[in-house]
């Protein structure tokens, strides 16, 4: 019995799922419409659209034209972007940036502010962030919170984040109490591939390789629509990425410390005699020797571990972000180019639009994706 009660709610969970993402999609469109086109009964529809207008994620629209034959016009619907709201606060090393985004990204409100390692002072930023823009937390869906380490998931612990001194540091147990709606925590690098995925550069793909390119090296897999965390939560962490010379060597990473690929590829990496990656970037399209020379073995380094990514994971997109992503433009047709001419495996190389905001917008879009699967929006 049990079993089947547990059937029975998936099914009320899939098709309600199915009603309010078409409605998304084609509105304005009526109830027969909605029953028709996914197939269901039209009692079923009405259940589930009765629920989504009392909870204001949907709205009626008025009424259709005519039918042909003259029949009864039905009321069309259509979603409700302003129902409720998502807060997303991104930690970094040096700033906190908070954003405020109606369900359909539209940012309404968004602060940078340093960083900070006491609770209270980041419970006080989303504080002022909900008053500045004139909500309460009734009308907030869930916050995401995304930090700069390895993140247990499933218990909302910081494993280590060595910029913020957090070591197994239980965040969303510390910060959940402050709040009445659902507080989730996430891989800062995880929250910026969901970002561009959902209002960036990944263009709502469900197969996606992220690659965080800054002060470190980091990624983030997206493979049939869902993140990819692996065994601890460690998937993605191609910072630790070799090549033969590594072998020759025998130079080894250490968990924790700059990776190998890190020291190659990395903004610090590339960083050089009081010139900084942007610099080198800006010399290289001049014609510089010294900087074409870097830059093309940053080229190939890159294009190697992103061939290697392709073979394994084939996404349809490969989407390069962070800080020296910035830089970038002038080369990225050439990686695209290189990784297609390696790999028989078709992909599209390209780089993140939504910059230094792709974390904060990533950690609502997975608030968002969590509450849904739970059926709490």
């Amino acid at each position: 019995m049990n079993k089947e009660r547990g059937n029975l709610h998936l099914i009320k969970r899939i098709n309600r799922r199915l009603v309010l993402n078409l409605i998304r999609e084609r509105q304005p469109i009526s109830r027969a419409s909605v029953a028709k086109s996914l197939h269901l009964s039209r009692s079923t529809v009405s259940s589930i659209v009765d629920d989504l207008l009392q909870k204001k994620l949907v709205v009626e629209m008025g009424y259709a034209d005519s039918s042909k034959d003259g029949g009864r016009r039905g009321v069309e619907l259509g979603f409700n972007p302003k129902s409720a709201y998502g807060i997303g606060v991104d930690i970094g090393g040096t700033k906190i940036l908070t954003v405020i985004t109606d369900l359909e990204g539209e940012i309404v409100y968004k602060e940078k502010r340093p960083t900070s390692q006491s609770v209270e002072t980041i419970v006080s930023f989303v504080q002022a962030a909900l008053h500045a823009a004139q909500l309460s937390e009734q009308d907030i869906v869930a916050m995401g919170v995304g930090v700069p380490s390895v993140t247990d998931i499933e218990q909302g612990i910081v494993v280590d984040a060595p910029a913020l001194h957090w070591d197994n540091f239980k965040l969303q147990e510390l910060l959940a109490p402050h709040f009445s709606f659902p507080v989730l925590i996430n891989n800062d690098v995880n929250c910026a591939a969901l970002g561009e995925q959902w209002l960036g550069s990944g263009n709502h793909s469900d197969n996606m390789f992220f690659i965080a390119i800054g002060t470190g090296v980091g990624s983030a897999i997206i493979a049939n629509g869902q993140l990819i965390y692996g065994h601890r939560f460690q998937a993605g962490e191609i910072a630790y990425n070799i090549v033969e010379d590594d072998l020759n060597y025998n130079r080894t990473n250490a968990l924790g410390s700059f990776g190998l690929l890190e020291q190659k590829i990395s903004g610090t990496a590339l960083n050089f005699a009081d010139m900084s990656s942007t610099d080198l970037f800006a010399r290289y399209k001049q014609g510089d020797v010294l900087a074409q020379e870097r830059v093309q073995r940053f080229i190939r380094y890159l294009t190697l571990h992103i061939t290697n990514a392709v073979n394994l994971l084939n996404p349809e997109r490969v989407i390069i972000g962070g800080g020296v992503s910035e830089s970038m433009k002038e080369i990225i047709d050439e990686i695209n180019d290189r990784v297609n001419h390696y790999t028989p495996i078709r992909t599209k190389v390209e780089l993140a639009t939504l910059g230094g905001e792709a974390g904060a917008l990533g950690a609502i879009a997975y608030a968002f994706n969590e509450v849904e699967e739970s059926q709490l929006l």
